[in-house]
């Protein structure tokens, strides 16, 4: 007995290890299906369920009021398929970010409307400059017809800078969606998408089109290089589990044989916006009152806390129809008159939403005829700012060939001065060397006169005795002797 209690025990033990060491991406079985049933069951803990007059069934999630469709509360992983995923934090993300369209309600927010095929994100894709922006896509835009013309609102835009396009808190990096008028006049649409399945129970394993986003390249020019991870299925619905290099979330195919009418959430509340209205929220952004549509409103017309569909959908044909016309007699006679004035609250909410669809494309106008003003603005500034660059650098220019021509003159005249003056000297030095000449051979003559001057002085004393003492001899015959001698000595003194 206690070997066998001991076996028991290793053999759960066994079983146990084996539990846990099962890989979280195993793959479901091969058939194995969801319906929209699912949807309303599991997403019913985390929102409220509002039979919409357009779509039907929608969901709205429990969240604050800053809450929009990916944006809030998760990352872009880029696939080993070329695709762009929305990994959400929220434990309900698997179903609403990659099923059906999300859309805005004036009055009720955003709101979900399930579909049957998966995708990693049913959005549009902007980009330019230092921008990458994304939108849901409404529900009815048909991605295989005319998607590359869809341009959602602009207040259904998410802009975030190029760089932190891989980072899982991009949240953190949003533009102010007060800008996104602006952001958007200066980004393009992306038309990257395809058409193809990728086996599986990948996007319900059917073809279809689907949204690619920003090629990889693209992005990396800004983030560097991008690491893709493979998308594994998940065994059981809930947060998507992000590892290195995979991640793991609940991406089953839904079944399309079923009847949808048969299918219906547990709890729905009526389309009223009058009662949105009234309707108070806490810090958080939730709803504190009680539905405007609770147990106290007997009317079977309204699908609240009653059975659901599926089992009204048992029933024979005749009980159905009996039924119907016993509850529309109880509903006339408690109410009268409720189902005109509920034609009329809807008229008047349709009118009221023409209008306000009216005025957003009034708005969408005015505001892009205020971003061309503003691009013809900027363009006339551009222009002008390069028509005064040009004449600054025409009038730099020309004052530079100026100074070069002055400078040029200048020199020229200084050129002009130095030959004349070159010349003048030269015919100075032409002119002063005859007269140095002159002046010299003056000098020459002076000397000489000078020189010859003494002698002829000293000559002519002894010229003059002589013929002072001829003068006697002549006259007196006695002295010739004399005077001859006195004469030959005189000569002889002379010479």
């Amino acid at each position: 007995m206690k070997r066998f209690i001991n076996s028991l025990g290793i053999g759960l033990m066994l079983a146990f290890a084996m539990l846990l060491s099962r890989p979280v991406d195993a793959q479901p079985g091969v058939g194995v299906s969801i319906n929209f049933q699912t949807f309303y069951d599991e997403l019913s803990p985390y929102g409220e369920w509002i039979d919409y007059p357009e779509y039907g069934y929608t969901w709205r999630p429990r969240v604050g009021n800053d809450f929009r469709p990916y944006a809030t509360n998760g990352s872009w992983a880029y696939t080993a398929d070329n695709d762009w995923m929305w990994n959400s934090g929220y434990d309900w993300g698997w179903a609403p970010f990659h099923y059906g369209r999300w859309f805005q309600d004036p009055y009720y927010g955003w709101l979900w409307v399930p579909g049957y095929e998966w995708s990693p994100a049913w959005v549009s894709w902007r980009g330019g400059g230092d921008y990458y922006g994304w939108a849901p896509i409404r529900p009815g835009i048909n991605i295989s017809i005319g998607f590359g013309g869809y341009n959602p609102p602009y207040d259904y835009w998410t802009f975030a800078p190029c760089r932190y396009m891989t980072s899982i808190h991009i949240g953190r990096y949003y533009y102010p969606y007060r800008n996104n008028v602006t952001i958007f006049n200066r980004t393009t649409i992306i038309n990257n998408y395809n058409y193809g399945s990728r086996g599986g129970n990948y996007r319900g394993g059917r073809n279809s089109y689907y949204t690619n986003g920003p090629r990889r390249g693209d992005v990396e020019r800004y983030t560097g290089r991008i690491n893709a991870v493979t998308v594994r299925n998940s065994d059981r619905p809930g947060r998507a589990t992000v590892s290195r290099n995979a991640v793991s979330v609940y991406r089953p195919a839904v079944s399309r044989n079923d009847n949808r009418s048969t299918y219906a959430p547990r709890d729905v509340q009526r389309y009223d916006r009058n009662s949105v209205a009234s309707r108070g929220t806490d810090r958080s952004g939730r709803n504190i009152d009680v539905r405007s549509n609770s147990r106290d409103n007997d009317s079977r017309d309204y699908r609240v806390n009653s059975s659901p569909r599926r089992e009204d959908a048992i029933r024979t044909d005749r009980s159905n129809e009996d039924r119907g016309v016993a509850n529309r007699q109880e509903s006339s006679r408690r109410f009268g008159n409720d189902a005109d004035r509920n034609s009329q609250r809807n008229e008047q909410t349709m009118q009221r939403n023409n209008e306000m669809r009216e005025r957003q494309q009034q708005m969408q106008r005015s505001q892009e005829n205020r971003s061309s003003i503003d691009r013809s603005a900027e363009m006339r500034q551009r222009n002008e700012a390069v028509q005064q660059q040009r004449s600054a650098e025409m009038r730099q220019r020309n004052e530079g060939m100026q100074q070069e021509r002055s400078e040029a003159m200048r020199q020229q005249r200084e050129a002009r001065v130095q030959q004349e003056q070159s010349r003048m000297e030269s015919q100075q030095r032409s002119v002063q060397q005859p007269q140095r000449q002159y002046e010299s051979r003056s000098r020459e003559m002076q000397v000489q006169r000078q020189e010859s001057a003494p002698r002829m002085e000293r000559q002519a004393p002894s010229r003059s005795f002589e013929s002072r003492s001829s003068a006697p001899s002549r006259s007196m015959g006695g002295g010739e002797g004399r005077g001859s001698r006195g004469g030959g000595e005189s000569r002889g003194r002379g010479r």
